[in-house]
């Protein structure tokens, strides 16, 4: 069931149809007020139920209602203005762009439900203007209807005065049959009958003068009250056009006067909402202000809370780069010795062969397992040995013995400490073949090491095969082998075509050999590499004592490590450059 009512022009009439508090609606047909009291339902049954009343009313006071044809409605601005605020606002636009800008002041990100909503709105305001204006249209059809049906009626009336003429016609003819019947009567008859004939075709004459001057009155009456119909009509649409006029000119000042109150309580809105941002503004900012305070006050801290233990980490780097300059002389050292303790071990062993120098360093692992076994066993059984020691020692104390029994115990107590003797002897050597394991690898890698990069530099004359462990350095060696015969053979054939000469090899040895020296004796270039000098040390800071002393060791160990790690590649960075340098100093000499 609806309470909204429609407005609008139904024909020749004016039907208006609106919602009061006391539920009466009042339908206004030309000088005729009828009211309807609780008429509700649906909206499309009232409009038809109402258009159908008018029509048929129209029908029934055509004849009832003046000429002139003026629609009777309410007059004043009283009337005007509750039929434009019953009729609402048509200006929507404007609304719907306020309560949009509203609503964005308003509300946040998430106006999804808003704006489906306002789709809602519009398509069924849509709606009842479409429904609107079907309605209108089904009005103007039932009075072009109407105009219909009166034409017919007009065309009706003519025939009826036809038919009448005709009729005339047939009873003069019958007269005239009547006086020719009677032949037989006398002279004054006939000189009646011509005096009756003529005066009959005289008033024939005259009726039919009298029957076309009827007919064309009747035209002119006819097309007199067209004219007067169609100026009534014109009448009336003036009428309702001056109505609708002023009523559209009340709806546009109820129009204005509701845009100034939304635009007045959008602005105070929105003003509202911008105080809020600016103060909510103002307060984030005084926060980052306060955030970037503490921030500030923190760091300040922190920074003076690490600035002994920056200065600490300098002093170490300073002994760090003294220790690496050390190690670095020392590995150089330590490369030459390593190569001279190859030419021993060729000349010692008497090995020239370097396959049998390499099957001896692969077959130490097998021994250095054999003698670890050796080594378990050992403990294995001296272990045994105390605990038997012990146990004998629990069971005969407080026994007395004889002088036999105390000798006998005596020789055990020797051999007890002649094994551990033995044990004391047997872990030395464990400790040495350790220490030998440890060379041996670190040897070995230097080999493999040595192996890649020999084989990427004879790649151009064979591909030697990559040496990932010790198992493949006889596989590389044999592939060596094949790769400097076929150098050799390639400087041979240099040599004999002249395009290298052997004075130009042995300059160029000897000047990458000078250089080299002349590197390692400049003052300059130790300088530069001696990162820390030693006069600095005097002013490392004392080590903090107290709570203090767990960190302090626990730094302590990181930068043993972090040394211990450093050292070593750069031992191993200078040892490959010293065995690099060898080399080239034996194809120097070659």
């Amino acid at each position: 069931m609806l309470n909204i009512w429609w407005c609008g022009f139904c024909g020749s009439s004016y039907l208006f149809l609106a919602p009061a508090k006391s539920h009466e609606q009042y339908i206004f047909h030309g000088s005729a007020s009828i009211a309807l009291r609780s008429l509700k339902g649906p909206r499309d049954v009232l409009v038809q139920s109402a258009i159908c009343y008018f029509s048929s009313t129209d029908q029934q006071s055509d004849t009832s209602l003046p000429r002139e044809g003026k629609l009777v409605a309410r007059s004043g601005n009283a009337a005007r203005r509750f039929k434009a605020s019953l009729a609402g606002s048509r200006n929507t636009d404007f609304l719907k762009l306020v309560e949009r800008t509203e609503g964005a002041f308003q509300s946040g990100d998430d106006t999804a439900v808003e704006e489906v909503r306002r789709i809602l709105a519009d398509v069924r305001a849509q709606y009842d203007q479409v429904h609107l204006e079907a309605e209108r249209r089904e009005a103007e059809i039932s009075i072009l209807r109407e105009q219909i049906r009166a034409a017919d009626r007009n065309h009706g009336y003519g025939a009826d005065e036809s038919s009448k003429k005709e009729d005339s016609y047939q009873s003069i003819e019958q007269q005239w049959y009547d006086i020719v019947k009677k032949r037989g009567a006398l002279d004054e008859a006939k000189t009646c009958k011509k005096v009756y004939n003529h005066m009959c075709e005289r008033i024939t004459k005259e009726q039919s003068l009298l029957k076309e001057k009827l007919v064309l009155m009747e035209a002119h009456l006819h097309r007199k009250n067209s004219e007067s119909r169609r100026k009534v009509a014109v009448q009336e649409r003036l009428v309702r056009k001056g109505a609708q006029c002023s009523q559209d000119l009340d709806i546009l000042e109820q129009d204005v006067e509701h845009e100034r109150v939304v635009r007045d309580e959008a602005l105070t809105k929105m003003n509202s909402c911008l105080q809020a941002k600016i103060d909510a503004k103002q307060r984030r900012e005084k926060f980052e202000w306060w955030r970037h305070e503490i921030a500030l006050d923190a760091a300040n801290e922190a920074f003076n809370a690490s600035a002994g233990r920056l200065r600490k980490l300098y002093a170490v780097e300073k002994l760090a780069g003294n220790c690496l300059q050390k190690v670095t002389f020392e590995q150089v050292e330590r490369s030459q010795n390593t190569e001279d303790g190859f030419q021993k071990i060729r000349e010692v062993t008497g090995l020239a062969d370097v396959m049998d120098i390499v099957h001896k360093f692969l077959n130490r692992d097998v021994e250095h397992e054999q003698l670890k076994n050796s080594v378990k066993e050992a403990e294995v059984r001296l272990d045994n040995l105390r605990e038997q020691f012990e146990r004998f020692k629990r069971d005969t104390e407080g026994i007395t013995f004889d002088t036999d029994t105390s000798g006998k115990s005596r020789a055990i107590y020797l051999e007890v400490e002649e094994h551990e003797a033995k044990l004391n002897l047997f872990q030395k050597e464990h400790e040495q073949s350790r220490e030998k394991l440890q060379q041996s690898t670190l040897q070995v890698e230097h080999m493999k090491r040595w192996a890649n990069r020999m084989g990427r530099s004879l790649a151009m004359f064979e591909d030697c095969q990559r040496v990932e462990k010790a198992s493949d350095l006889p596989v590389f060696y044999n592939q060596m082998q094949r790769a400097v015969d076929k150098f050799v053979q390639n400087i041979a054939q240099l040599i004999s075509s002249g395009k290298v000469q052997r004075k130009n090899m042995s300059q160029a040895g000897s000047k990458e050999s000078q250089e080299a020296r002349r590197l390692l004796t400049d003052k300059d270039f130790l300088k530069a590499n001696c990162r820390v000098p030693k006069s600095l040390d005097a002013g490392r800071p004392p080590s903090r004592q107290g709570n203090n002393a767990a960190p302090e060791e626990d730094a302590d160990d990181i930068q043993k490590q972090d040394r211990e790690r450093c050292k070593k590649e750069s031992a191993d960075r200078v040892q490959d450059a010293a065995f690099r340098e060898f080399r080239k100093k034996q194809g120097g000499v070659k």
